[in-house]
């Protein structure tokens, strides 16, 4: 896996718990915190 600090992420969506689809796009220019769980789900 190539180093990727600086670069931008790509655009992805991911649902939320209540079932709504949310896309990075959908943040853009405005702070976010993603937190990833490992052996969840």
């Amino acid at each position: 896996m190539s180093d990727l600090t600086g670069k931008s992420a790509p655009e992805f969506s991911l649902p939320d718990l209540a079932g709504r689809v949310h896309t990075l796009g959908d943040y853009r220019d405005r702070w976010l915190l993603l937190v990833f769980h490992r052996h969840l789900g």
